[in-house]
């Protein structure tokens, strides 16, 4: 055939170099035998060539019109639609798939080293070979995983929540994270959790089947921060009781010396809270800081004897105390001094550990009445103006110790100056009655009408006195 002056082909008489329709049938044929084949020979390196051209001026056509069509047996294969799109035939049982190109509703582009594909004309995946760049998505666009095929409604997904956060979140959906350290199936493995449960965020360790149960740890590495770890909160609910930090051990079974707590500096602990009971014994030898929690102990040193610690205990009368191990309530103050509070709500002070030796006891008497008494023993109350020790001070003493009478003294001894002491005299525009004096008690009394002082005394309701020249 020349194309270059065909003959008629159809209906049509054809203009020089065209014609209207051509079709060609080679029937049944047993070797390869193309029905059509053009050859070129480009010889021009300023040309650019197309070795076939089909231009369909599209004033009105069906929105299914072809530009090519490709088939087998009287059924498409390949073709390309007058919009552009390639559409590829599938295999059995799946739909047939397009690919379009560039600027087209959507499709897939091949550009340089990516490969993108575009929904709605924006590129909503990139393909790309090394770099940070891989597979590629939308802001907009999430990475989702489905319990069955790809059609299925992802309940899986992680997202961009904004620039360098990355986001696990499914509307309303509680979400949980995995970490495993071995997996061999659904019912054997180890792993790690974060996840909320319950409106409460938990992390933890989990183990099943052949699974051993693993440690959670925070290890901080070495820190140059002043607080390396910092929990904050902010209460604000009147009628709420508040928990800052809780943990809650399940002791189904445990060695006696398990701990709640322990704090440690360079592996040696500083603070331990205790499971239960202290063990038998002197249980505090050597145990460190650490509460107790069914005897509400607090103990505050290092120990090495049960002299060396200082405890703040609750004990099993409902009474607060200070006190050594094994003892009811006593602080060490220094040397041998040991200030006690006792269950009767009574503060000693004693020169032993031992309870029976108390020889200076602070009472309550009544509401606003503070008392030193002990039983039988006269007391003295000294209130020092200087005090170097026992032998160099100044002083007064409130003194009960003499046989029939008090006294109130000011002493001095070694480098201490003897005192003065002075009483004030009260003054008032008349002389006092049995009402201003009590009964049995004495004032010295100043009379700014008459200018006169005098020592009164109520002595069973009749005022007596004496001036004072």
């Amino acid at each position: 055939m020349d194309l270059a002056s065909p003959s008629a082909i159809g209906s049509t008489t054809p203009n020089t170099g065209e014609f209207t329709t051509l079709s060609a049938n080679n029937g049944t044929i047993t070797t390869s035998s193309p029905a059509f084949t053009l050859a070129q020979t480009w010889n021009a390196a300023g040309t650019t060539f197309t070795a076939l051209r089909v231009n369909a001026t599209d004033t009105a056509s069906a929105s299914g019109s072809l530009l090519m069509d490709l088939q087998a047996g009287g059924t498409s294969r390949f073709s390309v639609d007058k919009g552009g799109a390639i559409i590829v035939k599938a295999s059995t049982g799946l739909s047939d798939r397009s690919i379009s190109g560039l600027g087209t509703t959507s499709g897939f582009s091949i550009e340089s080293n990516s490969v993108y594909v575009l929904t709605s004309n924006q590129y909503s995946v990139r393909f790309n070979r090394g770099g940070d760049l891989g597979c590629t998505l939308r802001s907009d666009s999430a990475f989702g995983i489905t319990s069955g095929n790809a059609d299925v409604t992802p309940d899986t997904i992680l997202r961009r929540d904004a620039a360098d956060t990355f986001a696990q979140r499914r509307t309303t959906n509680a979400q949980t994270f995995r970490l495993y350290n071995t997996f061999t199936d659904a019912s054997n493995y180890e792993r790690g959790f974060f996840r909320w449960n319950t409106n409460v965020i938990e992390i933890g360790a989990e183990a099943a089947g052949t699974g051993t149960q693993r440690q959670l740890r925070f290890p901080l590495g070495t820190v140059t921060a002043s607080t390396p770890l910092s929990i904050t909160q902010t209460w604000n609910s009147a009628g709420v009781t508040f928990t800052g930090l809780q943990f809650n051990a399940t002791d189904t079974a445990s060695a006696s010396g398990s701990l709640l707590m322990d704090l440690q500096v360079g592996g040696t602990s500083v603070f331990k809270i205790i499971k239960g009971s202290e063990n038998s014994g002197d249980p505090l030898q050597g145990s460190g800081i650490f509460v107790s929690a069914n005897r509400n102990s607090f103990i505050v040193s290092t120990p090495t004897s049960n002299t060396d610690c200082f405890i703040y205990t609750r004990n099993g009368g409902g009474n607060f105390a200070f006190g050594m191990p094994n003892s009811s309530g006593q602080i060490r103050l220094n040397g041998t001094t040991v200030l006690t509070a006792q269950t009767n709500g009574n503060i000693t002070i004693a020169n032993s550990l031992n309870l029976g030796g108390t020889d200076l006891v602070f009472a309550r008497d009544a509401a606003n009445i503070f008392a030193q008494r002990n039983s039988t023993n006269a007391q003295t109350f000294r209130l020092y103006r200087t005090f170097t020790d026992a032998s160099n001070y100044e002083r007064l003493s409130l003194i009960a110790t003499r046989t029939t009478r008090f006294a109130i003294a000011a002493e001095n001894a070694g480098t201490g100056a003897a005192r003065s002491l002075e009483i004030s005299f009260y003054t008032s525009a008349s002389d006092p009655t049995s009402t201003d004096i009590t009964d049995g008690c004495f004032s010295v009394w100043k009379n700014s009408g008459t200018g006169t002082i005098k020592l009164w005394a109520n002595d069973g309701g009749t005022m007596k006195s004496v001036a004072l020249a």
